[in-house]
C-alpha cells in the first residue's frame, strides 16, 4: 500500500509538472519562489531548451531559516525538457551520478530516467526554500523556460507554477539571479476566519544576486513590512498601532506578526486586511529591490468537502 501510494504521488507531481513545462516564463534566469522537501512530500522541477544547443545550467537553491547557499552545475540538451525531483533520490548524487549508499532526501530522480540532461537535486529532507536556474552558456535571453509543481498529501497542497522570469542574458558571468525587475513592495495581505483557514505568507526578497552566487555566498537582501499603522477586521474596523517585522532573504510572515496584542485581539479569529509595505534594505553585495509574496491557505475540517485538509498556494499580487 505505502508502493502504491508512492507511486501515486510521484505520478501526480510529474504530471503535473509535465503539463506545465512548456509555454511558461521564459529567459536565462528563472526564479522559482518556493520549494518543499518535507517527508512525503514531491517538488519536481521542469525546465525546457527552446534553443538549438545544448545549455549549461547553475542551480542556486536557497533553503532554510538561515536562507544558505547551495549550488551546483547541470546541464540541459537542445529543445529538450528535463523534469525531476527537486530532493535527490538515494543511490545517487546531487548531479545523478550513481553513488551507492547515498541516502538522498525523499526524491524520485528524473521522470524519464533515460533523459541525458543532467538535473542538480537537492541533498536535504524536510527544508523548504527558493531556487534560482540559469543558463550560462547560449547567448539569448529567451533559451530557458520552467515550472515547479509541488505535491504534499500532509498539506494537502496541489499546485503548479511557472517560473518568473528576469528577462536578462546570462552567458559570460553577467546578470545571473539579477531580479532587479522585480520590484512590488506593497500588499493588501488578507485572512479568512482561522477557524475556517489558516494563513500564511513565504516571502523572498529579490534583487540582484548575481554578487553573491559568484561568491557562492548567502544572498541577505533584507526587507522591513510594516502594517503602516492600521490593521483592520473583517469589518473594515481600523485599529491603529504600528508594527514592523524584518525578513532577510526568505521567510514565513504571518498576519500576527505584524499586529500589536491589543489590534490582534481586536481582530479577533474573523479575519482581517492588512495594507503593508516593505522597505528594502541593500548593501555592497546585497540589492534588493521588491519582494515576491507566496501566500499559503490551509482549509480547516469545519469547512467539509470538497475543500477541507486543502492547502492552497498563490503568488500575491501587489498593491497601490
Amino acid at each position: 500500500m505505502k508502493k502504491t501510494f508512492q507511486k501515486t504521488l510521484i505520478a501526480a507531481a510529474a504530471g503535473a509538472a509535465l503539463m506545465s513545462a512548456v509555454g511558461t516564463a521564459n529567459a536565462n534566469s528563472l526564479l522559482f519562489p518556493y520549494f518543499t522537501t518535507a517527508t512525503g512530500a514531491q517538488s519536481v522541477l521542469s525546465l525546457s531548451n527552446t534553443s538549438a544547443v545544448t545549455q549549461g545550467l547553475h542551480y542556486v537553491y536557497n533553503y532554510g531559516t538561515a536562507c544558505t547557499h547551495f549550488d551546483a552545475n547541470g546541464s540541459l540538451t537542445a529543445n529538450d525538457i528535463l523534469s525531476h525531483s527537486v530532493a535527490q533520490p538515494a543511490g545517487f548524487s546531487t548531479t545523478g551520478a550513481v553513488r551507492a549508499g547515498a541516502p538522498g532526501a525523499g526524491g524520485f530522480g528524473k521522470v524519464v530516467s533515460t533523459d541525458t540532461s543532467t538535473p542538480v537535486y537537492f541533498p536535504l529532507a524536510n527544508q523548504q526554500g527558493f531556487l534560482v536556474v540559469s543558463t550560462t552558456t547560449a547567448n539569448t535571453t529567451q533559451g530557458l523556460q520552467g515550472s515547479m509543481a509541488i505535491v504534499d498529501p500532509a498539506t494537502g497542497l496541489v499546485v503548479s507554477y511557472a517560473g518568473i522570469s528576469n528577462g536578462l542574458n546570462t552567458a559570460l558571468n553577467t546578470n545571473e539571479g539579477n531580479f532587479t525587475n522585480l520590484t512590488d513592495v506593497n500588499f493588501a495581505l488578507s485572512t479568512m476566519p482561522s477557524a475556517l483557514v489558516t494563513t500564511s505568507w513565504y516571502a523572498v526578497v529579490v534583487g540582484d544576486m548575481q554578487a553573491v552566487i559568484t561568491a557562492g555566498a548567502d544572498w541577505r537582501g533584507a526587507a522591513t513590512f510594516t502594517n503602516n499603522g492600521f490593521v483592520y477586521n473583517n469589518d473594515e474596523f481600523a485599529t491603529s498601532g504600528t508594527v514592523t517585522k524584518t525578513v532577510t532573504c526568505a521567510g514565513t510572515v504571518l498576519s500576527t506578526d505584524l499586529m500589536t496584542g491589543a489590534q490582534a485581539a481586536a481582530v479577533g479569529t474573523n479575519g482581517g486586511l492588512i495594507r503593508t509595505t516593505a522597505s528594502l534594505a541593500s548593501g555592497a553585495t546585497s540589492s534588493a529591490s521588491g519582494v515576491v509574496m507566496m501566500k499559503m491557505q490551509t482549509v480547516q475540517a469545519a469547512v467539509g468537502a470538497p475543500f477541507a485538509g486543502k492547502q492552497f498556494l498563490h503568488r500575491e499580487s501587489a498593491s497601490n
